[in-house]
C-alpha cells in the first residue's frame, strides 16, 4: 500500500505541476488583474465518473457541481491544524461569497472514508457553516475523484490508530458547466509555515474571475 501510495504521489504531483505551470502562462499572457495566489487553466477541465456520496448518503456526482461555483477543499475531520483553519476561513467569507453574482457552495472532501462517517462529516462541517456541503467515497472512487480537481493526498500508516493523512492545501475552483477551472493557491505563515487561505484575496479573485466568465 505504501508503495502504491507514493506512486500515486509522484503521478499526481507531476500533472498539478504540469496544469500549474499552464495556468500561470495563460496569467502572464493575458495580463489580467488575478493575484498571484490564483491559477486559471487556460482550458477548463471537464469532470467526469465522480461517484461520491454527501453527508446524508446522497449520490454527489460532477452533476451537483453544475449550476453554480464551487470551492473544493479536500481533508479530513481528525486533521490537527490545514482542515479547521481552512475551513473556519472559508466559514469567514463566506456571506461575501454569498453576495457576489453568481451562487456559490463550499464543498469539503474527506479523504479518510474508513473514520468519517457520513454522521460525523456532517457535524464537523455544520460547526464551521451548515451550508458546507461534506462528501467522500471509497479510495478507489475517491482518489480518481481527487485527481480530477487538481489535488492530491495520500494515507500512511493506517494500521496505526491515529494515523495522519497528507493532503493537498490549495482550493480548487469548478465552475457552473462542471469544469475545473481554477486553483486558489495558500499563503504560509511566516514563522510556522501553516497554509492560510487569504479570504478577502481569494473573495476579490473569484470576483474578477466571475466577472472574466460574464464578459
Amino acid at each position: 500500500m505504501a508503495n502504491t501510495s507514493k506512486l500515486i504521489w509522484i503521478v499526481a504531483i507531476t500533472l498539478l505541476i504540469a496544469g500549474t505551470l499552464s495556468g500561470i502562462a495563460w496569467y502572464n499572457n493575458r495580463e489580467n488583474s488575478l493575484t498571484e495566489a490564483v491559477v486559471v487553466y487556460p482550458e477548463p477541465r471537464p469532470l467526469k465518473d465522480i461517484a461520491l456520496f454527501d453527508a446524508d448518503g446522497e449520490p454527489f456526482t460532477e452533476q451537483q457541481f453544475t449550476g453554480h461555483w464551487s470551492l473544493v477543499f479536500v481533508g479530513y475531520t481528525f486533521c490537527p491544524d490545514i482542515c479547521p483553519t481552512t475551513l473556519a476561513d472559508l466559514a469567514r467569507v463566506y456571506p461575501e461569497l454569498q453576495q457576489l453574482n453568481e451562487p456559490v457552495q463550499v464543498v469539503f472532501v474527506s479523504v479518510d472514508p474508513e473514520r468519517d462517517t457520513p454522521e460525523r462529516l456532517k457535524a464537523y462541517t455544520a460547526y464551521f457553516n451548515p451550508d458546507f456541503v461534506a462528501v467522500t467515497a471509497a479510495h478507489e472512487v475517491l482518489m480518481p475523484a481527487v485527481q480530477q480537481l487538481g489535488l492530491i493526498y495520500g494515507v500512511y500508516e493506517r494500521e496505526e490508530r491515529d494515523y495522519l493523512v497528507d493532503h493537498s492545501a490549495s482550493i480548487s475552483l469548478v465552475n457552473p458547466r462542471g469544469q475545473l477551472h481554477a486553483s486558489f493557491r495558500p499563503s504560509f505563515d511566516e514563522q510556522t509555515q501553516m497554509p492560510l487561505v487569504d479570504g478577502a484575496g481569494l473573495v476579490r479573485d473569484l470576483a474578477r474571475i466571475l466577472r472574466q466568465w460574464e464578459g
